[in-house]
This record gives C-alpha cells, structure tokens and sequence, in this order.
C-alpha cells in the first residue's frame, strides 16, 4: 500500500519543487533586471550604461522595467549607446508616443551623421504621416546616408513624390543614396531609369557595385523585355569583369542564379533568355579568364 502512494508523492513532490525553483529563477531574473537599471541610472562609465541597455533589450518582455528608459538611452552623451539602442530595440512594439519625437529630435540634431540616418530609418517604420517634411527635407541633405534614410521615408508616405524626388537626385548620387534610389526606379519606374543603373553601376567601385546589381536584374525582371534583358546583362558583365576581381565575379554569378529563380515563369516561356543566361554562367565560371586577360568573352555574338 505505502508502495502504491510513493509515485504520487514523489510527483507532487516533484511539482511543488519545479514551481518552486521556476518561482526562484523568475524572481532571480527580475532581480538582476532592477540591478541593470540601476546601474544605467546610476553610472557614469558609458560602458556600464551600455552593458545594461544591451541587458535590457535582450530581456525586454520578460522582466518588468519602464520602457521610458529606452527613451532615456537615446538621449544619452555617448553615441554608442544611442547606436545600439537603434540598431537592436524594436521600436515597433513600443507604445510611448515620446519615442517619434525623440527619433525625430535626433534626425534633426544630432552631431553624428550615422545616428541621425539610423533615427530618420527607424521613424520610417513607425506611423509617420506627420513627419513627411522630414523625410522631405532630409532627402535632399548633401549625405548619402541621410538623404537615402529620407528619401525611403518618404517613399513610405508619397510614392509619387518620392519618385520624382529620387529622379532630382539620381544626377551625381553615390553611395547609399544611390541604393535608394535604385530601390524607387525597381518600384515605380520605368525603361527610360535603366540609364541611372549603367551610370551607377560604372561609377560604383568594386564590391559596392553588387548591391546596385541586384536591385538592377529585380527591375530588368520586372520590365520583362527579352532583347533587353540580354543587352543590359551584358552590360553588367563586361563592368564586372572589368575590375579583374574573381571574387566579385562569383558573386555576380550567384545574383544570376538569383535571377533565374525568382522568374522561373518568365525563363520558361522565353527558352533563348535562358540558354542565353546559362551561357553567360557558364562563361563567367571560367575562372581563368580574367588571370590570362583574353579577350572580353560578353559581346553581340552572345545575343
């Protein structure tokens, strides 16, 4: 009989110390919560402070803490506490209506460029429609960086005026403002922006052209003109192979792979694109190529 009772003693045995410990580590946790944020409050070492916002936003959820002090993280002396309060909290769950002016205070005022682009970025995610003249005005700023952040948020409100913004600034763009506006031209644009890709594309410097590159074969697939698909892929090539660079040849080759799978309808009803593309992969993993600088291999036999 005493044999019969043990498995049920020992199981609510077993309960009673899981709740237990389970109790324990809760308030452990919430425990170590209030030390960090005593510790933000209290230090005067950015790195401490830092610790702690880092602490924080990996718990964040889990332990209770006001989320005011995310705010007050922003409104820190030391950039890199700004900084990683941007790049990781999520701004998107936060219910303080103080967090779009603190966001839109930095756009504005900041010291450091990249702080003020990372803010302009993250305001765009949020319901903005009353900081369009930010964007507006951020997107014609001399920074690529800003100007880009802008130019985004603005698309999100107006796409048409940021269409129209984005051919203002396609004359002498550069850098990630140049990424930007390639992103609009995929969305919006038409044909007569292809000039804007081969322009970038020849001005961008080695790996900083990829990226251009994907945005550019998103919107040749979109256009869905046979014969022009082949002359701009060509186009590309010939640039890419120009800087002599293998590595950055087999990236090229992989945003062609890329390409392929993402308009497989498309490459199936036009068979001479795709044996065309298929050659021009085959020709591009010829990796001696380049070290023997034969002649270029991408040219009007090809089309």
């Amino acid at each position: 009989m005493n044999n019969s009772n043990n498995p049920v003693r020992s199981e609510r045995y077993s309960s009673r110390y899981t709740r237990g410990f389970l109790e324990m580590l809760v308030n452990d946790g919430q425990a170590e919560t209030d030390q960090y944020v005593e510790q933000f409050y209290a230090s005067k070492n950015y790195q401490c402070r830092l610790e702690a916002i880092k602490y924080l936003i990996g718990i964040s959820g889990k332990y209770s803490f006001p989320e005011s002090i995310f705010i007050d993280a922003l409104k820190d002396f030391c950039s890199q506490v700004k900084v990683y309060v941007l790049q990781n909290y999520d701004f998107q769950k936060a219910d303080d209506p103080e967090i779009q002016n603190c966001l839109a205070d930095i756009a504005k005022d900041d010291e450091k460029i990249q702080v003020r682009a990372l803010a302009i970025d993250k305001l765009s995610g949020l319901d903005t429609a009353e900081h369009h003249d930010l964007f507006f005005s951020t997107s014609l700023l001399k920074s690529s960086k800003e100007s880009a952040s802008g130019l985004r948020g603005l698309y999100k409100l107006d796409k048409e005026k940021a269409y129209q913004m984005a051919k203002f600034r396609a004359d002498g763009s550069s850098g990630k403002l140049d990424l930007a506006i390639a992103e609009i031209f995929q969305a919006e644009g038409n044909i007569d922006d292809l000039h804007f890709f081969k322009a970038r594309l020849k001005a961008r410097t080695k790996f900083n052209k990829i990226d251009l590159v994907r945005i550019y074969l998103k919107m040749l697939g979109e256009l869905e003109i046979e014969a022009l698909i082949k002359t701009q892929i060509v186009y590309i090539c010939e640039d890419i192979s120009l800087t002599g660079n293998t590595e950055l040849v087999q990236r090229l080759i992989m945003e062609l792979y890329q390409f392929i799978s993402e308009h497989k309808v498309f490459m199936s009803q036009h068979q001479d694109l795709q044996r065309f593309v298929d050659k021009i992969i085959d020709l591009l993993l010829e990796k001696d190529y380049l070290k023997a600088k034969k002649a270029n291999p991408f040219g009007n036999s090809l089309i």
